[in-house]
């Protein structure tokens, strides 16, 4: 790559369109010159800008609206364009870019004065004229490049002051350096992922051990009572297993987890010898069970045969009081005929009567109707004749209504037309004597204009840049509020970190807490569990005789019977079960807390990280923003600097910003003044022609006003008005009258012909009735005879029973009966099933099958807590076994992870290099080889640069990249602090000039004919300036351009091209002087 022409408009301090065409020099050496703070770096910073869109360094970094020119106004757009080539094809690119900048608003409320942020852009132009498409043009020039910005900076630009801290730095700042020039974060990634990895074996380790201690602390002993039952060489082996695996799960919960395959050793024997036992009680578990179902046989037998008994004394029971009521349900059954007879003669009588009553209702309405009717047709024809009077005055009100309403309308119009003519009239004088007082006011208006705008043309020179310091002062601010909003993001991480520590805290206290009880709990599980064995033993020893066999063991002795404690007669397998439930909630819960202790820690310290990373963050934003901070300050330092850079930018906005304010007050006047100018002047010449057509209109108005002749009927609107309106009354009033003679005479219709067809209806239906009276009258005497009831026999009985007292007599009747036929039928079917059995005696029957179920169920307690013990030993030992073979597998994985990761990471003593500073050392040694033939020709061949010895760069602390320099004339190393300011530059130049020859070289084909050196020179003595100059003449016989960035005065004369900048109040300024 090698700069063709560069562009500069509107950017840093070039304020016009600056253009330095490159091809002029006639040699690839020359000198950019110039006063301090002219614009000789901005020059870089614009090839820097164009290529990678940041401007500089990142010691320097500077982007957006920072980059806008102050020695231009904001209405000229900033941009940088830069035609380079390839280096191979010699093609020519363009590319142009224009940074984030402020532009005045030209439209709305903020015309003139107020300014919006313009977004930056890129076009890159391609040897063959085509666009290529902005979205990937950075990607394409880092491609066409072949350098990152950050290899370019250090290829391209060598500034003393950052290569003399290279030199000088400690290895860890070099390995940061080096880091990003030749891409060797994967080797410190390699640490990390080693890290990473070594820390998730020992999570996985530690998580074993917890669920190791878990699984131990579930293994449960038999209680003293179970072994005593068993055989004597059992109960010894038994204990013998039960001490060593007491001793053991203690080991194994202090943290001795080495002891887990003993462990798991004598657990796989103590379950065999707990499969045994388990064989024994089974046994001896059926045998109660066969004994116990022959006695309860025998009781559920003998209880059948009680109840068959029991049955057979209730049915005889039942047939005696049956006997008893016969004579009384056949005088019920009687009573039950008569009470229904008697309501059916009722029913019979009630219809009659209510036939009667209809048959005299209607004789006696049709009358009624009759009577009725002649009268209804008198009003009818009444009614006729006022409904025909009522239609013609309604006809004669609305004819004069329409005449009349016809003359009113005509003379309202003619009123309204005077009406307009007059107000027209008024309206034109007003008009004119308004135009008249417009005029003067205008020619006074004219002339104070004239003054004003002189006063506030004179303001407005004054105070031009107002708007462009404020847009300066805005940008700063809206960096002071990004600094400010990262400076609230440590704030909540630091406050995360510490609810973290309290949260850590917590979970340690609760773990503890949670601990301490579950040890206790689980040893109140094991003393119940141990103390109900033993009662339950007690339970059967006080049932053994003498003789008899045992029923756990079958020994017809019984030496030494267990005997219950008396504080353990209550106690049950529901509540033992319970508190080994609540022994294994608080385990669980204890491996839950040591999960989230792990977890919470992790959290935190990826937090710490976070905060770190954010603070370098925001020191760095702070330091290319604010002047004169501090080497160093903490987070809340840096709150305060914030404010007080806030505070100093604040008051200074608040000048510019009335500044601006009172400019923008000022132009809007000018503005104002300059459009009412001219229109003032136009609107004095019209005012004259509009009086005269003014005038012209009132004459004529007035004549029209004269002209209209009173040929109205009425005298005023008032009166046609009201002639309107009280013929429009008439009408609707005889509308009224219409409308309800009508609706009369429609009622009076209505009810005759209702009349006249109840008449008729009543006199078809009359002859029926009567004949159904007298039908229903002679069924009533016929049923009176049939029932043989007289009608005071059927009114005492209704009169006395509900019609519903027959059917509930006939349903006790009944019910007798059939009480009667069941109890017969039972006392012969329990005579049946009984036979020739006598009663039997169920209480000596029972005694026996309880004491059978008791035999039994302390047996299978037994066998229970055997086969439970035998279940949760078994399940802990499949569960271990596994996790054992697994533990053994991590330990080895994590020994090899440890060493590799020490190694790797440099943390072995007397081994203090990682690895990245290791192959790092490869680059620095290529480095070396071609920085010390510079260093050599510079010094006269009396300084090399070397490497700190490898065999001693791990001895303490991390040397490897730490430099030293050789001295040929005294044959020692020393340090490089020991060099002098010009030995110093000569040596950082080396290196930088090394350093650029090795990133080219490892960055494949790259060809960058470009380099730039800032300053430096001025501490060189003049045989010392002279060697550099001549080292860089070579470098310039190839093709590489060289640019030397100095103001020092020897170089003029040593340099014969040279490109002076300037700078004056119209900003910077560049032209070659060529040999």
């Amino acid at each position: 790559m090698r700069p063709q022409k560069l562009t500069m408009q509107a950017f840093g301090s070039y304020g016009q369109k600056t253009i330095i065409d490159f091809t002029k020099t006639d040699q690839n050496l020359f000198l950019v010159t110039g006063d301090t703070g002219a614009g000789k770096t901005t020059i870089f910073d614009a090839i820097v800008f164009a290529l990678y869109g940041e401007a500089s360094s990142v010691s320097n970094k500077k982007e957006g609206v920072v980059l806008q020119s102050q020695y231009a106004g904001l209405e000229l757009e900033p941009y940088v364009e830069l035609e380079f080539t390839d280096g191979q094809e010699q093609d020519i690119y363009t590319v142009r870019r224009v940074p984030r900048h402020l532009k005045k608003i030209t439209r709305g409320a903020a015309k003139g004065v107020g300014t919006r942020e313009i977004t930056g852009s890129v076009s890159l132009i391609m040897p063959d004229g085509t666009e290529y498409p902005q979205k990937e043009s950075n990607g394409k020039l880092q491609e066409i490049i072949g350098l990152t910005k950050n290899q370019f900076m250090q290829v391209a630009m060598i500034a003393q002051g950052e290569f003399m801290e290279l030199l000088r730095a400690k290895s860890d700042d070099k390995k940061k350096i080096f880091r990003r020039l030749f891409n060797t974060e994967m080797y410190e990634d390699i640490a990390v992922e080693l890290g990473n990895r070594k820390r998730e074996k020992e999570k996985d380790i530690a998580d074993i051990r917890t669920r190791c201690q878990s699984e131990a602390a579930r293994v449960k002993l038999l209680s003293d009572s179970v072994k005593n039952q068993g055989q004597d060489d059992c109960g010894q082996q038994a204990d013998v297993l039960e001490e060593s695996l007491d001793k053991l799960k203690k080991q194994i919960a202090d943290g001795e987890i080495v002891v887990i395959g003993e462990f798991l050793e004598i657990l796989f024997r103590y379950c065999r010898v707990l499969d045994r036992e388990l064989e024994k009680a089974e046994k001896s578990y059926r045998e109660a069970a066969d004994i116990r179902d022959k006695k309860r046989d025998e009781y559920t037998k003998a209880q059948q045969l009680q109840q068959l008994f029991l049955q057979l004394d209730q049915a005889e029971s039942e047939l005696a009081k049956c006997r008893e009521l016969t004579s009384e349900m056949e005088k019920k059954e009687q009573l039950s005929g008569q009470i229904q007879a008697a309501w059916e003669v009722k029913t019979a009588g009630d219809q009659m009567i209510e036939k009667r009553l209809e048959a005299e209702k209607t004789e006696a309405a049709l009358k009624e109707l009759k009577n009725r009717l002649p009268e209804l047709l008198k009003r009818q024809q009444e009614t006729d004749e006022e409904e025909k009077k009522a239609e013609i005055e309604q006809s004669q009100a609305q004819e004069e209504f329409s005449r009349v309403s016809e003359k009113a309308e005509k003379a309202l119009e003619l009123f309204k037309q005077i009406r307009e003519c007059r107000k027209k009239v008024q309206n034109l004088d007003k008009e004119f004597q308004q135009i008249q007082k417009q005029e003067k006011q205008a020619k006074d208006a004219f002339e104070a204009a004239e003054i004003m705008e002189k006063e506030y043309r004179k303001q407005a020179e004054t105070l031009s840049d107002a708007g462009e310091k404020l847009a300066v002062c805005q940008s700063k601010m809206e960096e002071i509020r990004m600094m400010m909003e990262d400076h609230k993001g440590l704030l909540g991480i630091y406050q995360e970190v510490k609810k973290y520590n309290e949260i850590a805290e917590n979970l340690k206290r609760k773990y503890v807490d949670v601990k301490d009880k579950y040890e206790k709990k689980h040893q109140e599980y094991e003393n119940l569990r141990r103390a109900f064995l033993d009662a339950q033993a007690g339970l059967l020893a006080a049932d053994l005789k003498p003789g008899s066999p045992c029923p756990v063991c079958g020994s017809t002795e019984h030496p030494s019977p267990c005997i219950p404690k008396e504080e353990y007669k209550e106690l049950s397998q529901d509540k033992i079960d319970q508190t080994g439930k609540e022994a294994e909630i608080l385990r669980k819960e204890q491996e839950k807390l040591s999960g989230e202790v792990k977890s919470n820690t992790d959290l935190r310290d990826a937090r710490e990280r976070h905060f770190g990373e954010n603070f370098e963050k925001l020191q760095d934003k702070m330091r290319r923003s604010i002047p004169e901070l501090p080497e160093s300050f903490s987070p809340g330092q840096a709150q305060e600097l914030i404010k007080q850079w806030k505070q100093q930018i604040q008051t200074e906005g608040l000048t510019y910003q009335k500044q601006a304010e009172t400019l923008k007050e000022i132009r809007e006047n000018l503005e104002e003044l300059e459009k009412r100018k001219p229109f003032l002047k136009e609107k004095l010449e019209n005012f004259r022609e509009k009086e005269n057509k003014i005038q012209a209109a009132l004459e004529g108005a007035r004549s029209e006003l004269t002209g209209y002749s009173s040929s109205s009927d009425f005298s005023s609107e008032e009166e046609a008005e009201n002639a309107r309106n009280m013929a429009g009354n008439r009408k609707n009033q005889k509308e009224e009258a219409l409308k309800k003679t009508r609706e009369r005479a429609e009622q009076i219709r209505d009810k005759r012909t209702k009349t006249e067809t109840l008449i008729y209806r009543y006199e078809t239906e009359l002859p029926e009735r009567k004949e159904e009276k007298d039908r229903l009258t002679r069924a009533y005497e016929m049923l009176l005879q049939e029932k043989n009831l007289t009608e005071e026999q059927w009114k005492y009985l209704t009169d006395t029973y509900e019609k519903t007292a027959a059917e509930g007599l006939k349903n006790e009747i009944n019910s007798f009966r059939s009480r009667q036929a069941a109890a017969e039928s039972s006392a012969q079917s329990m005579r049946t099933a009984i036979g020739e059995r006598t009663r039997p005696v169920p209480e000596e029957i029972r005694c026996r099958k309880e004491e059978a179920e008791k035999i039994l169920e302390a047996s299978g307690q037994l066998r229970d807590e055997i086969r439970s013990v035998y279940k949760e030993n078994q399940a802990v030992y499949d569960t271990l076994a596994p996790i054992l073979t697994d533990r053994k597998r991590l330990v080895e994985e994590h020994a090899k992870l440890d060493n590799l990761y020490r190694l790797v990471s440099g943390n072995v003593s007397g081994s203090r290099m990682d690895l990245e500073t290791y192959v790092q050392r490869y680059y620095l040694e290529k480095i070396l080889d071609a920085a010390n033939r510079r260093f050599q020709d510079m010094s006269a061949g009396q300084f090399e640069l070397r490497m700190y010895d490898l065999e001693k760069a791990g001895e303490g602390k991390n040397r490897g990249l730490d430099l030293m320099v050789y001295s040929t004339v005294t044959g020692k190393e020393r340090e490089i602090r020991t060099l002098s300011g010009g030995e110093s530059f000569m040596a950082a130049l080396s290196l930088a000039l090394g350093m650029a020859d090795e990133i080219q070289e490892s960055s494949a084909a790259i060809s960058l004919d470009i380099m730039f050196i800032d300053e430096g020179f001025g501490s060189l003595d003049e045989h010392s300036r002279n060697q550099a100059v001549k080292v860089l003449l070579e470098m310039a016989e190839g093709s590489k351009l060289i640019g030397i960035i100095s103001h020092v005065t020897e170089l003029k004369q040593e340099i014969e091209d040279q490109l002076i900048v300037t700078k004056d109040e119209a900003g910077s300024h560049v032209r070659w002087q060529i040999s």
